[in-house]
């Protein structure tokens, strides 16, 4: 079986979104949410964050994450559960990118 679309680094579509809260931690004002893929049905948990007063700020991530993660993730715990992930996708005017995997580091603070 071929991988799903959402799975491609530059695919931003084809989810649905339910928004979690925002991560005001460090006062970065997080916007936090869980995508559900309307193909394959697999959990992404999303996290962007942008400062107005800087350029080039704006950044997201995305990682696959198990139901289970799903129903407990918080906004104050997404970025520690994006970093302890194998992989995931970022972009952003920040990052100069439609979306790139990755792994390491999340980078959400000035």
């Amino acid at each position: 079986m071929a991988e799903c679309k959402c799975m491609e680094p530059t695919n931003r579509g084809g989810f649905d979104s339910v928004n979690i809260g925002t991560d005001k931690t460090h006062g970065r004002y997080g916007e936090v949410s869980i995508q559900t893929c309307n193909r394959c049905g697999s959990k992404w948990l999303y996290y962007f964050v942008e400062y107005e007063g800087f350029t080039a700020s704006g950044r997201w991530y995305r990682g696959l994450i198990s139901e289970e993660v799903a129903r407990s993730v918080t906004p104050e715990t997404a970025v520690a559960v994006l970093e302890d992930l194998e992989w995931r996708i970022s972009g952003g005017s920040y990052f100069r990118s439609t979306g790139i995997k990755g792994a390491g580091p999340v980078f959400v603070d000035l």
